[in-house]
């Protein structure tokens, strides 16, 4: 009987070593963080180096300064004390789309308001012409720009960016720009290009929708690309990044650019949702979700478009159906029913996930669906810089065959910008 109990022993501790090694050599999770924490990351923003090493060379200057609290705007009372401990004249700010605390949602009515927290005036550049925009910056000797950016040609800080280039060009005039890395880097470029007559505010920046840039890199690249009478740039560059590593990765913090974009999610469903802004559709502006949710009061059987996305989807995303009411923005106090977009693979095609989208949407609601503007200035064409996007679904034609209509530029562009990269 010893021996037997003995045996029984053996065989139990050697089950419990078995046990033990499989579940060593086969974790249940290799990658269980959703994102590095930034106590952990070893990349250097762009706002350190600037406070360090870059305002203290600034001394005597005068500074007009573009920001929101997605750069260093997050904090005026450091640049107040900072800005006047080095010496530095703050002369005036320059207002993006979403205003100087990026908590307005519609532009302002006026080209210029007053900044409390500063005692400054705030140029609204939407709203100002060119010549007006030239007598803004001549205030000053030296401009920071200072926001997160998307990536995306149609995200309008990057023609506010274009629009002080141009009005600074063979100037004396300082062009500081802190660069950011935005969500979209590992997209690549994407997409067609601008068009000549379909320029606007949602798009004036000679590069694909998806620039497969950062801003600093935008701004290099336009400079030697188009301006003959070169800009005074500096680029404050992000310091140990590169272009294989994932936004969540990175140890960055993400901070919202503007209201409808409050979190990484937002920012990256934003990728394919925003073209969903030239149709008659809510993109959860006004509500909970926005660039979450999409809808409206006609779409009455939502699963009838989650379920034809769900055959094309190959796993990428997926789709539930929810009612939401907007408080402002399109459907504003109506019920919409409609879908909430979930990614799972952020390597997902954000331009073919879009274009079917719509195309689904028209196919299945015809008699309510339509495009936004129009006849001749249709809000899809502006967004997407021509007309052709609109114009394939119109037709009929599938995403392949739209898609070899523009793949040449997208090759030939992302050729061309490499040679610009601030980051390999």
């Amino acid at each position: 009987m010893y021996h037997k109990l003995e045996s029984n022993i053996k065989a139990i501790i050697i089950i419990v070593l078995i046990l033990s090694i499989s579940c060593k050599s086969t974790p249940v999770d290799s990658e269980p963080l959703l994102r590095k924490h930034p106590s952990s990351s070893n990349i250097k923003l762009s706002h350190n180096k600037f406070f360090q090493d870059i305002l203290p060379t600034l001394s005597k200057r005068k500074v007009i300064l573009v920001t929101n609290p997605s750069g260093i705007g997050n904090n005026p009372e450091k640049i107040i004390t900072k800005f006047k401990e080095n010496n530095i004249e703050l002369v005036s700010l320059i207002g993006l789309e979403h205003g100087f605390f990026g908590l307005e949602e519609d532009f302002s009515n006026s080209p210029v308001t007053h900044d409390n927290t500063f005692s400054l005036p705030i140029y609204h550049i939407y709203k100002l012409k060119d010549d007006e925009i030239e007598k803004v910056i001549n205030e000053g000797d030296t401009i920071i720009i200072d926001v997160q950016d998307m990536g995306m040609r149609c995200y309008t800080y990057l023609t506010v960016l274009k629009k002080l280039m141009d009005s600074s060009k063979g100037k004396q005039i300082e062009l500081i720009v802190l660069d950011h890395i935005n969500p979209g880097m590992e997209l690549g470029p994407r997409g067609d290009v601008l068009k000549k007559g379909y320029e606007n505010l949602a798009g004036e920046f000679p590069l694909l929708l998806f620039t497969g840039l950062t801003l600093g890199e935008s701004a290099n690249y336009y400079n030697s690309e188009f301006l003959n009478n070169k800009v005074n740039l500096k680029v404050i560059p992000v310091e140990n990044y590169n272009r294989k590593m994932k936004f969540e990765r990175t140890g960055i913090p993400w901070n919202t650019p503007s209201p409808n974009l409050p979190t990484l999610e937002t920012a990256r469903n934003y990728f394919s949702l925003v073209l969903l802004e030239g149709i008659n559709v809510s993109v959860g502006r006004g509500t909970q979700a926005p660039f979450i949710y999409f809808g409206s009061p006609y779409m009455t059987d939502p699963e009838l478009i989650s379920n034809s996305m769900d055959k094309i989807a190959n796993g990428d995303y997926y789709f539930q159906t929810v009612y939401f009411k907007p408080s402002f923005s399109k459907y504003k106090d109506k019920i919409c029913r409609g879908l909430r977009l979930t990614l799972v693979n952020i390597d997902y095609d954000p331009i073919k996930l879009s274009y079917n989208l719509i195309k689904s949407i028209k196919d299945n609601y015809r008699s309510n669906f339509s495009w936004v503007g129009g006849p001749n200035r249709f809000m899809v064409d502006l967004l997407w810089g021509n007309d052709s996007f609109r114009k394939a679904i119109d037709n009929g034609l599938s995403y392949e065959e739209f898609y070899s209509t523009f793949s040449g530029r997208e090759k030939e562009f992302k050729d061309k910008i490499e040679k610009y990269y601030l980051y390999k």
